[in-house]
């Protein structure tokens, strides 16, 4: 089984988005140390570009994930509007990677199912999804900016690695058909 590289968003002098009393880096952080807990668990392999609050850059997480062969990659994140009332979980892969498509779609479909606002899946030029060999997604897992939502971020990170987890799962199994 391949390995999956995790990537919390931001960090160190980076915060991402700061609002309603979060900081982005910090929830990613979390996510992403659940989501490899669980992993590991399901006896997958995996690893984390950042494990603690210190600044990765954009190219070293694409490299590190390059040089280790990673199978998938996986870049977690929490949005922010200028619109309090935006909300909703969206899911990203380079446009034109079938293989990063499927696997949005996979963490996309296991998402839904924590019954959350969805967004869609959607392709964009994001830095970390252009330069990474493997199948690779963006997770925005919620609108920081939001209050309603922050909140539910906040109290709910274990929740959200879980799904993550599974829709990792499920597009393992169903590449393996």
């Amino acid at each position: 089984m391949s390995l999956t590289m995790i990537d919390p968003g931001h960090g160190g002098n980076d915060p991402g988005a700061v609002a309603n009393g979060l900081k982005e880096k910090e929830l990613n952080l979390l996510i992403a140390a659940g989501l490899y807990s669980l992993l590991q668990k399901a006896q997958l392999e995996a690893r984390l570009t950042r494990a603690d609050d210190r600044l990765v850059s954009l190219k070293a997480r694409c490299e590190m994930a390059n040089n280790l062969k990673a199978g998938l990659f996986i870049s977690i994140h929490c949005n922010a509007s200028t619109e309090a009332g935006a909300k909703g979980i969206e899911v990203f892969h380079s446009p034109g990677s079938e293989a990063g498509q499927s696997l949005a779609g996979s963490i996309y479909d296991a998402l839904a199912a924590l019954g959350r606002q969805m967004r869609g899946v959607k392709a964009e030029g994001f830095y970390v999804l252009r330069h990474t060999l493997m199948p690779a997604c963006l997770v925005e897992c919620g609108f920081i900016t939001n209050p309603e939502e922050a909140l539910w971020l906040k109290t709910h990170t274990s929740e959200s690695a879980q799904a993550l987890a599974q829709g990792i799962i499920n597009h393992i199994k169903r590449e393996a058909l």
